[in-house]
C-alpha cells in the first residue's frame, strides 16, 4: 500500500520532532522519568490505599504493603538514579505477582475483598505494561546506539576491529 505525498506531510506533521543527536537523551527520560512516574504512582496507591481504607483481609494488606514499599524503593531509585534493565524485569515480576495474588491468596471467596483484588490486578496490569514499553525503550536505544557506532567503527583505520 502506497503512502501519497500528501498523506506523508500529514504524518510528520503530526510526528514529535528530536532535535538531532539528543535521541538517547529523549529516549532515557521517557524510560527513566515518563515510566517512572507512572510506576511511582502505581506503587504508592498500592501501599497507601489498603491503609487508608482498612479493607480486605489482612494477608492481602500485608502483601501490598510489603510489595508497595519494595516497589516504592526500585522506582524511587530509578527516578533518582536511573535504571536498568534489571529493574524493569523486577517491576515487571512483581506485577505478575498482584495480578495473580488475589487468587493465591484466596481472595475471591469474600465479598468485602472486591476493591483489593481491582487495585491489585489493576496496579499489577500497570506495572507490567509499564514495564514491557520500558524494556522495548532499552532495546530500542541499544539497537540505535549500536546502528550510530557501526559507521564510526568502519570509518576509523583498521576497519574498526
Amino acid at each position: 500500500m502506497a503512502v501519497h505525498s500528501h498523506h506523508r506531510a500529514s504524518l510528520a506533521h503530526h510526528r514529535p520532532s528530536v532535535p538531532p543527536g539528543q535521541e538517547h537523551a529523549f529516549r532515557q527520560g521517557i524510560h527513566d522519568q515518563v515510566l517512572g512516574l507512572i510506576m511511582f504512582a502505581a506503587s504508592l496507591a498500592l501501599w497507601v490505599f489498603p491503609m487508608a481504607t482498612h479493607d480486605g483481609s489482612k494477608d492481602a494488606q500485608v502483601n501490598e504493603a510489603m510489595i508497595g514499599m519494595v516497589l516504592l524503593f526500585v522506582v524511587g531509585m530509578r527516578l533518582y538514579r536511573g535504571s536498568t534493565w534489571r529493574s524493569d524485569v523486577l517491576v515487571g515480576v512483581v506485577g505478575l505477582w498482584l495480578i495473580a495474588s488475589p487468587f493465591v491468596l484466596g481472595l475471591q471467596k469474600t465479598a468485602v475483598d472486591n476493591g483489593n483484588r481491582i487495585l491489585d490486578i489493576t496496579v499489577g496490569i500497570i506495572l507490567v505494561t509499564t514495564s514491557a514499553i520500558s524494556l522495548l525503550v532499552v532495546r530500542a536505544d541499544r539497537r540505535a546506539a549500536a546502528s550510530e557506532a557501526a559507521p564510526l567503527a568502519a570509518a576509523t583505520p583498521g576497519g574498526g576491529g
